[in-house]
């Protein structure tokens, strides 16, 4: 290869190929994991007024159990997405590679990595300005 020339990319990065396929399987499993947690919250309620709702009884009861799950299924998924935007990076840096399914993979992975903290910092700044003094 002569100085000047574009460098030669043979195949598709497969750290970012992996990426890609992170960032939508982690998608589907939040949005699969929403759907489970309103399942378990109807059904812990059971058409009783939420006013009369006593937090005791509910935790000694099965769905408690399942809101435990579904928020550690919501940790793999962070996880995830952390681990496809490093994919996702690695990817784009890869010399003789095709950088599309890379790119498409750390922008996706990042956006998610970005609403995740964005709610944190917003639900920081909620339980700091409501906490009563």
């Amino acid at each position: 290869m002569e100085q000047g020339e574009a460098p030669v990319r043979d195949r598709n990065s497969k750290a970012g190929i992996t990426s890609l396929v992170i960032a939508i399987l982690a998608t589907v499993g939040v949005v699969v994991l929403f759907v489970i947690a309103a399942l378990i919250g109807a059904s812990a309620l059971g058409g009783t007024d939420p006013q009369s709702f006593d937090p005791q009884s509910f935790q000694k009861s099965g769905a408690f159990a399942g809101f435990a799950l579904v928020g550690i299924g919501f940790l793999a998924c962070i996880i995830l997405y952390f681990i496809g935007l490093v994919l996702g990076l690695v990817g784009v840096f890869q010399r003789r590679r095709k950088r599309l399914y890379a790119v498409l993979g750390a922008v996706a992975n990042g956006l998610a990595v970005l609403a995740i903290v964005s709610l944190l910092v917003l639900g920081a700044i909620g339980a700091a300005v409501g906490t009563p003094q």
